[in-house]
C-alpha cells in the first residue's frame, strides 16, 4: 500500500519542482534598449615628399636625368600615386648656373605604390631631367631641386 502512495508523492514532488523551475524561468524579465551609436572616418594625412640626393647623371644636352626623393605615408592605408606635376626649380648655384638650364618633362604616366605608415622610401622617376645644351661650366656638380606634387588613390 505504501508503494503506490511513495510513486505519488515522488511524482507529485517532480511535478511541482517542474513548475517551480517554469515559474521562475517566466519570472525572469527581458531587457533590450535603442538608441544611437558612433563612427568616426580618420582625416587623410598628406604624403611627405622630401628631395633626396640621386644619382649624378646630368650633362650639357642629356634628356634621361633621373628625379630622386623620399615618401612618407603616415595613413593607415596603402596609396598608389598616379600623377606627378612639378613646379618652381632651383639651382644649388644660381649665378653659375640659372635653374633655367634645367627642364622636367611630367611623365604621362605613374605608379608609385607607397605602404601604410610608410617612412622615408626611396623613389625615383626615371628619364624626367634634360640639362640644357648650352648649359655652361659652372653647371658641374650643381644640385637642381624640384618643387612638385603627387597624388593618387587608397588601394586595397
Amino acid at each position: 500500500m505504501f508503494r503506490g502512495k511513495r510513486k505519488f508523492i515522488v511524482m507529485a514532488a517532480a511535478g511541482t519542482a517542474a513548475v517551480v523551475a517554469a515559474g521562475t524561468a517566466y519570472a525572469m524579465w527581458s531587457a533590450g534598449g535603442s538608441g544611437n551609436g558612433t563612427s568616426k572616418a580618420l582625416s587623410a594625412q598628406a604624403i611627405t615628399v622630401t628631395a633626396a640626393t640621386g644619382s649624378a647623371d646630368l650633362y650639357p644636352g642629356f634628356s634621361g636625368g633621373d628625379l630622386s626623393f623620399t615618401l612618407s605615408n603616415s595613413n593607415p592605408y596603402p596609396v598608389n600615386l598616379t600623377t606627378m606635376t612639378t613646379t618652381a626649380i632651383t639651382s644649388s648655384s644660381p649665378v653659375a648656373c640659372p635653374a633655367s638650364n634645367l627642364t622636367v618633362t611630367t611623365p604621362a604616366t605613374v605608379s608609385i605604390p607607397l605602404a601604410a605608415a610608410a617612412t622615408n622610401v626611396a623613389t625615383t622617376v626615371a628619364d624626367v631631367a634634360t640639362l640644357a645644351s648650352a648649359a655652361p661650366d659652372g653647371c658641374q656638380g650643381v644640385t637642381f631641386t624640384v618643387a612638385l606634387t603627387l597624388s593618387g588613390i587608397q588601394t586595397p
